[in-house]
C-alpha cells in the first residue's frame, strides 16, 4: 500500500482540512509576532487621548484607525518631503497597491488641528490634496497621528516648470495655474479658513500629464476665523510670501492668502520674487520695510511681454491695506482667468538657470527654517543658513548698476541696507 493510500485510509478529509487551517493560523500569528520594521505600533482601542490634548481636540469629528497602519499599508522609508510639522513618506495600500503619501505628526493640539482642517478642506474640493485615512499610532515611542494622503506624482509647481524642455511657459498657462490655486483658496475662504502658508512648495501636481491638476497641501498653519473680524494674531509665515499686516504684528484675516497669491503670480510671470534681501538673509529690516510699503517694480527686461491686465491683478493682490485688497471672489470673476489670455512666452530664465534656481531654493529653505514663527524684532537672532552674499543678490546688484548707467528703473525690488 502506498503512502497516498495510507493517508486516505487513516486521515479523514475534514481532519486534513482542519490541520491546514491550523497551520495557516499559526503562520498568521507568527507573522503578527514579527517585529515591525517601521517601528509603528497600534494604540489601545480603549486608551484616552493624551493628557496634553485640550478638550477642544480630544474627539475627532471623523473616524480614525487605532490598529497599526502596517495592517493596511506598506510603509517605505523613502521621503517625499518635509512639512511644517512632520516628514512625509511613501506608502502603498496593500489591497489596491495604490501609492500614497504618509505624513507623521507627533500628537498635539496643533497636529490635531492640522489634520482636522486638512480633512475638512479636502472634502468636496478637487484642488486640495485628499486625506484618505488617519491613524492614531505609536511611532518612535511617541503617540502620533499618521495621515495617509493621495500621492502627487507631478511634483512641485516650480520643478514642473523647470523640467519643461519642449515648449516655453506662457502667460496663458500662468493664468490657468493661478486659477487652480484661486479655486482652492476660494474653497477655504468660503469656509472662513485661512491657509496662511501659500507658496510654490505647497502646490503639487497630480501627475506629469499636461492636464494635471494643481493641488494645495500642508495645513500646518491653517486656522478657522469663526466669522470674527480679523481673528488671527499669531505671526505664522514664510518670509518671501508674508503679508504686510502680519509683519506689523496686527490682528489679521484670510486676506493674507491673497497677498501670498500675488507673490506667487509675480514669480510665475518673471522668475524671481518681488521682495527679498540683497544680502541673502532670511528676512531683514529693509526687506520688511519694502513689504510693509508694498514697494516693488515690474522691470522692463522681464515684464515687457506680460499683459497690462496681469500686472494690474498683481497690484490689486499686493495692496498693503488688507481691507482694500481684492477678495478671492473678485479674482475668480476676473477676465484674465476666464477670458482670452495671450499665449505669449514668459521670460523665466531666473527659474530655468540651474545655479540661480538652486540658490533661490536654498535661500527660501533657509528663510523657512530660520523664521517660520518669528517676532518682528528678532532679525539679529536668526541663524543664517545661506551665504552672506548670494548669487541672487549679486545679480540684483549688477542689474542695479546697469540700470543706473542706462538711466532706467532698477530691475529688482532689492534691499539697500
Amino acid at each position: 500500500m502506498g503512502i497516498r493510500d495510507l493517508l486516505r485510509k487513516y486521515i479523514k478529509p475534514n481532519e486534513s482540512s482542519s490541520c491546514s487551517n491550523k497551520n495557516e493560523k499559526v503562520t498568521t500569528q507568527s507573522q503578527q509576532q514579527k517585529p515591525n520594521p517601521c517601528g509603528i505600533l497600534a494604540v489601545d482601542l480603549n486608551a484616552s487621548a493624551p493628557t496634553n490634548i485640550s478638550e477642544k481636540y480630544r474627539q475627532f469629528p471623523f473616524p480614525t484607525h487605532r490598529n497599526a497602519i502596517t495592517d493596511e499599508y506598506e510603509v517605505s522609508k523613502e521621503s517625499l518631503g518635509v512639512g511644517i510639522n512632520g516628514k512625509v513618506l511613501t506608502c502603498w495600500q496593500r489591497e489596491t497597491k495604490r501609492k500614497c503619501a504618509l505624513k507623521i505628526l507627533k500628537d498635539s493640539d496643533k497636529a490635531r488641528r492640522e489634520v482636522i482642517l486638512h480633512k475638512k478642506a479636502s472634502d468636496g474640493c478637487e484642488y486640495i490634496v485628499s486625506v484618505l485615512d488617519v491613524y492614531e499610532n505609536i511611532y518612535a515611542s511617541n503617540r502620533c497621528l499618521l495621515i495617509v494622503m493621495e500621492c502627487m506624482e507631478g511634483g512641485e509647481l516650480f520643478n514642473r516648470i523647470r523640467d519643461r524642455q519642449d515648449k516655453p511657459f506662457t502667460e496663458r498657462e500662468a493664468a490657468n495655474t493661478i486659477l487652480m490655486i484661486a479655486k482652492a483658496v476660494a474653497h477655504l475662504h468660503h469656509m472662513d479658513m485661512a491657509h496662511r502658508d501659500l507658496k510654490p512648495e505647497n502646490l503639487l501636481f497630480t501627475s506629469t500629464a499636461d492636464d494635471a491638476i494643481l493641488k494645495l497641501t500642508d495645513f500646518g498653519f491653517a486656522k478657522e476665523g469663526n466669522n470674527e473680524q480679523r481673528p488671527l494674531n499669531t505671526p505664522c509665515y514664510t518670509p518671501y510670501y508674508v503679508a504686510p499686516e502680519i509683519l506689523s504684528n496686527d490682528k489679521y484675516d484670510k486676506a493674507c492668502d491673497i497677498w501670498s497669491m500675488g507673490v506667487i503670480m509675480y514669480i510665475l510671470l518673471c522668475g524671481y520674487p518681488p521682495f527679498f534681501s540683497i544680502h541673502g538673509g532670511a528676512i531683514s529690516a529693509g526687506m520688511k520695510t519694502k513689504i510693509k510699503a508694498g514697494e516693488y517694480q515690474f522691470p522692463k527686461a522681464e515684464w515687457k511681454n506680460v499683459s497690462q491686465e496681469a500686472k494690474s491683478i498683481i497690484q490689486k493682490m499686493l495692496t498693503v491695506d488688507p481691507a482694500a485688497r481684492v477678495t478671492i471672489d473678485w479674482i475668480l470673476r476676473c477676465s484674465w482667468f476666464t477670458g482670452t489670455v495671450p499665449e505669449t512666452p514668459i521670460d523665466i530664465r531666473s527659474i530655468l538657470d540651474a545655479d540661480n534656481f538652486e540658490q533661490m531654493r536654498v535661500e527660501i529653505a533657509a528663510a523657512n527654517h530660520a523664521q517660520r514663527r518669528a517676532d518682528v524684532e528678532e532679525d539679529e537672532n536668526i541663524d543664517l543658513l545661506t551665504p552672506s552674499k548670494s548669487r541672487i543678490a549679486q545679480r540684483a546688484a549688477k542689474r542695479q548698476r546697469q540700470a543706473v548707467a542706462e538711466t532706467i528703473p532698477e530691475s529688482l525690488s532689492h534691499i539697500e541696507e
